[in-house]
């Protein structure tokens, strides 16, 4: 069993109500802690700013009901503490160590990695989702601006699919399709790794309906989802079409811009 370093703290609804918060500190404002013992006696102590700073912004996410974890950034985390941090698979988090995009090492049988490479990761998956937003939006806008409909192979999807932004309804319309032909199945999990590492082993048939039958738009919100970087989303399609000689116009063009 993994054991979590991550510990989370979070509010009562009635803690949250009775409780208060102060102004936000301006230059020269100073912060005391007051302690007050069981034995009667009081503490008081002053915190520096930038320690009175941080405390104003636990206690901002705090009453906001947002759970909040304080961890030095060299503190070391398991898989399952990543995961929670970068909001992907555990899976995923292994798959990025072995590719090299989050550092790690071995303690006995067992991976950690510093909080600060999570941290970096987590501000590129970011960036990275965030342009992806973008593109999704700005594709959609450019197809129903010149009237383009979706091909008749995915023609199921392109209905479903144009307001979709729910994580499971995303996974649901790609692997509804990417599975649609075959008795085999794949889930999320291998697909987004099949596409981050470009080895698609015996999966390869799942890989080109993906890139061919799911419209761009959704192969990009999918990426998003699992943050794929682009890179290695245009790297598989590459890999699929020099393979196979299978393509996707649409979707070449939106990578395109993405790089």
């Amino acid at each position: 069993m993994t054991t979590h370093v991550l510990q989370f703290v979070e509010l009562s609804d009635h803690d949250r109500k009775s409780a208060k918060t102060f102004d936000k500190l301006g230059r020269g404002d100073q912060v005391e802690v007051r302690v007050r013992r069981r034995s009667g006696g009081d503490q008081v102590v002053r915190l520096p700013l930038k320690a009175a700073a941080l405390l104003e912004t636990a206690l901002g996410h705090l009453l906001q009901g947002e759970r909040v974890a304080l961890l030095a950034e060299d503190r070391e985390l398991s898989p399952n503490d990543a995961a929670d941090i970068l909001g992907i698979s555990r899976p995923l988090v292994v798959h990025r160590m072995d590719i090299g995009d989050l550092p790690f090492r071995y303690v006995g049988k067992h991976r950690r990695t510093k909080l600060r490479n999570v941290l970096a990761l987590k501000s590129r998956i970011d960036a990275q989702r965030a342009a992806m937003e973008a593109l999704v939006e700005d594709t959609g806008d450019h197809r129903r601006r010149h009237g383009v409909s979706p091909t008749k192979k995915s023609k199921s999807v392109g209905r479903s699919s144009n307001r979709t932004s729910a994580p499971k309804d995303i996974d649901r319309l790609v692997l509804g399709t990417t599975n649609a032909p075959y008795r085999r199945t794949i889930n999320s999990t291998d697909l987004a790794a099949r596409l981050t590492s470009r080895d698609s082993q015996d999966w390869i048939a799942h890989v080109v309906t993906f890139f061919t039958e799911v419209r761009p738009e959704l192969v990009l919100q999918f990426a998003r989802l699992h943050a794929i970087p682009i890179q290695d989303l245009a790297a598989a399609y590459r890999s699929m079409k020099s393979a196979t000689g299978e393509a996707n116009p649409a979707l070449e063009s939106a990578l395109e811009r993405l790089a």
